[in-house]
């Protein structure tokens, strides 16, 4: 199953009001559906996949808990930098499969799982049952152990948003408690209100440090039109050039991966500006990261774009999909 997906706020910046809402935490992580057979836990991405052997804090935690559960949660972890939870404080534990460096990093960087929802109990489908019934129900669940922690809901929008805004966190999510669960469906009964400004892009091509051009530099970025199919976006609409923002590990990773899908045209559409194409190297457009900025511009590039993550649980086609529904109309050509 695919986790259900938000849509932005429609008034940017503030939650919806009104007693058919419930609010909490849009939590800065990686979003994860955890499933319980027989006596083992299971952790899935956003596209289905298993991403267990990468958080045994969290398996460790579940033990005890009743078969036949599916779970809708985000995992997250503090970042040392700001001292809150922070895509970047999850990140160097999305790619890890190896058990012992998964337990080294799980002492040295813990994460939580954040438990928000509740999609089957027992075995049996739950989805069409009302957001107000799922949760009574998952409340009754004992979520509280090591590692896991049970969303904390609020009725008053004012208040989280000032609470989230004051502790530095990513934002609000506000969910009708009348909506169902819909799978895989990006739904206007769940709105996100995040204090910053981000978006998931797709990598077209990459620039060599300057002085060193076995160093990556900076990558150029856009988002995925309508054509995009599963794993790439057959053309991008440029969003510009991003430089900043990554570890030299995570630019040394991302250059070996993107050595690896060059191409010899540019896949944009229109064609990008700028100073450094003659020294662009262009890549199949199937690397999808996260990028803050601070605006967009009247031509359609991004102002100030800093590189926060890579996306590997992004596919392109949800970046698209994202991409338009923050961005609208700015995006069109």
């Amino acid at each position: 199953m695919r986790p259900m997906l938000a849509t932005p706020t429609p008034t940017p910046g503030v939650p919806p009001q009104g007693a058919e809402w419930l609010h909490e935490v849009k939590w800065d992580g990686v979003r994860a559906l955890a499933e319980t057979r027989g006596s083992t836990l299971h952790l899935y991405n956003r596209n289905e996949g298993e991403i267990t052997a990468a958080y045994p804090e969290i398996v460790a935690g579940a033990v005890g808990l009743p078969d036949g559960l599916l779970l809708d949660a985000e995992i997250i972890a503090i970042d040392p930098a700001s001292g809150v939870p922070t895509l970047q404080g999850i990140a160097p534990r999305i790619h890890v499969r190896d058990p012992d460096r998964a337990r080294r990093l799980a002492s040295e960087r813990p994460a939580t799982l954040v438990v928000f929802d509740v999609m089957r109990i027992d075995g049996h489908d739950i989805t069409r049952l009302p957001l107000s019934e799922r949760r009574a129900l998952l409340e009754q669940l004992d979520l509280d152990r090591p590692a896991w922690q049970l969303s904390v809901t609020y009725d008053d929008p004012g208040i989280i948003t000032e609470l989230t805004r004051g502790a530095g966190l990513e934002g609000v999510m506000s969910k009708r408690l009348t909506s169902t669960y819909q799978p895989g469906a990006r739904s206007p009964d769940w709105l996100k209100t995040p204090h910053r400004t981000e978006l998931v892009a797709v990598i077209g091509g990459w620039v060599p440090e300057t002085g060193d051009p076995r160093r990556l530099g900076s990558v150029w970025v856009g988002h995925a039109t309508d054509e995009a199919t599963f794993d790439t976006a057959a053309v991008l609409y440029p969003l510009g050039r991003v430089g900043s923002g990554l570890s030299h590990s995570e630019r040394d990773m991302l250059l070996t991966v993107l050595r690896g899908i060059e191409i010899d045209a540019a896949p944009f559409e229109p064609f990008p500006t700028g100073s450094e194409l003659k020294r662009t190297s262009w890549v199949e457009p199937m690397i999808c990261v996260q990028v803050r900025y601070l605006s967009i511009s009247t031509s359609g590039l991004m102002r100030q774009p800093v590189l926060r993550a890579l996306r590997p649980d992004v596919r392109p086609v949800d970046a698209a999909t994202a991409a338009l529904l923050t961005l609208g109309s700015r995006l069109t050509p």
